[in-house]
């Protein structure tokens, strides 16, 4: 497995507007506005500076907690779904409408997401994966 980069790191918030402040004075993110538009369908508000990016949840939509993000090539998910299958590790696949994304824990319970915004060609694979385990 060939990992491009972390994607993006979730963050637990109480207020998205306070929290964006904060992130903007203190460490300098900005709205990352080519996904705003998610924000506005009720997806996190992503924040950007350079290549690092927070996707901000409020608390009451998400349990508590983090996920780091990692961002793969849509031709790998196959072969990570076979991998945590081989390993009994459960997965969940999420369908963002944007982004196909793979969902799993590590041996702490920490939430890993592996996602691809090379969107058609991602579920194209995630689908070929499934078709094989009938």
């Amino acid at each position: 497995m060939s990992i491009l980069r972390i994607d993006h790191v979730h963050i637990y918030v109480k207020n998205i507007a306070e929290a964006e402040a904060w992130y903007k004075d203190v460490l300098g993110f900005i709205r990352g506005e080519s996904l705003h538009f998610w924000f506005t369908q009720g997806g996190p508000l992503v924040l950007k500076n350079n290549e690092a990016a927070l996707s901000l949840f409020e608390k009451k939509y998400r349990s508590p907690g983090h996920t780091v993000a990692f961002s793969i090539k849509p031709s790998y998910f196959s072969e990570l779904m076979k991998l945590l299958s081989l390993r009994l590790i459960p997965f969940t696949v999420s369908d963002h409408q944007i982004s196909m994304s793979v969902y799993f824990k590590d041996i702490d319970g920490n939430k890993i997401e592996m996602t691809s915004y090379e969107y058609l060609e991602a579920k194209e694979n995630i689908q070929s994966y499934s078709a094989t385990l009938c």
